[in-house]
């Protein structure tokens, strides 16, 4: 009688005595059950064009036997359940993939409640400038020019900066986005 703290496998011997020998005894194994835990890390960064593997671990008594995954992943990125209470998240992210991707992890190896991870996939991608390469303005009238650009991460985190003297009367003005 009890509650249990850890799972595993417990090998007894019971022994039963009344003064008249032989003792009787009997060998006996006492299994306690443990839900599925997901014991991997909740993260993992790829890169684009490169190839990438995450393996997702788990625990549980019985072993766990299934693993599954929902949400969207990016092209290239493929996940499977290795049958033996692992799975791997690996592949090549394809090109202008670059981006985060929210994940739920579920393992279960029949004890309630099965085990469920929200896993975040992020993917980076090199900068690469999406506008013109060139323009032409006229003396005197007012132009402007937007530079863009694609990758991830983006926003402030994506510095730019430019080379060589703008004409006279120009500027340039990094919006940090």
């Amino acid at each position: 009688a009890g509650t249990p703290t850890a799972g595993g496998s417990f090998p007894l011997t019971i022994t039963a005595a009344n003064g008249v020998t032989p003792n009787a005894t009997q060998a006996f194994t006492l299994t306690v059950n443990q839900s599925a835990a997901i014991t991997s890390t909740n993260a993992a960064t790829f890169t684009v064009g490169t190839p990438g593997s995450f393996n997702v671990t788990t625990a549980g008594i019985p072993a766990v036997n299934t693993i599954t995954s929902t949400g969207a992943l990016p092209t290239g990125v493929t996940f499977t359940d290795n049958g033996n209470g692992t799975a791997t998240l690996a592949g090549t992210p394809a090109a202008a993939t670059g981006g985060s991707y929210a994940l739920t992890f579920t393992a279960s190896n029949g004890v309630a409640p099965n085990a469920t991870q929200n896993f975040t996939l992020t993917v980076n991608q090199a900068p690469a400038i999406t506008s013109a390469n060139a323009t032409t303005f006229t003396v005197g009238t007012p132009g402007t020019l937007s530079v863009t650009t694609t990758g991830f991460p983006t926003g402030a985190t994506m510095v730019s900066s430019q080379a060589g003297a703008v004409a006279a009367g120009g500027t340039v003005t990094r919006n940090g986005n």
